[in-house]
């Protein structure tokens, strides 16, 4: 599995976050920032450049969301979208195209990995 981070943030906030919650750079294969991108989410191209950066085509990723231009710039990529409710309503993501929905990475939806 290939692991990669597409934030909005620029790559200053990105470097206080990831040690902040305590991830490694090295964990990912790929991170984009939106100082990488011309145009931020809700558009798709921090995940369209995240998946070539991978090596994968952008309908073989699933995007881990919790904001409505996120979830709008993961299904504009073609990307399968698992939503967290830590900012929205689960009713709420659905609408905007979430695939899944989940509380918390803890509480995944079953037959999330069989696509």
């Amino acid at each position: 599995m290939k692991l990669a981070v597409a934030t909005s943030a620029d790559r200053l906030k990105l470097n206080g976050m990831l040690p902040e919650i305590g991830l490694p750079h090295r964990l990912f294969d790929a991170i984009v920032t939106g100082s990488d991108v011309a145009r931020k989410k809700p558009n798709p191209d921090i995940f369209l450049t995240a998946a070539k950066l991978i090596g994968l085509p952008a309908a073989h990723c699933l995007v881990v969301e919790d904001a409505a231009s996120g979830v709008q710039a993961a299904k504009a990529a073609g990307s399968r979208c698992l939503a967290l409710t830590t900012s929205l309503a689960a009713a709420t993501l659905r609408e905007l195209g979430a695939d899944w929905v989940a509380g918390d990475l803890a509480h995944v939806p079953a037959g999330i990995w069989d696509n």
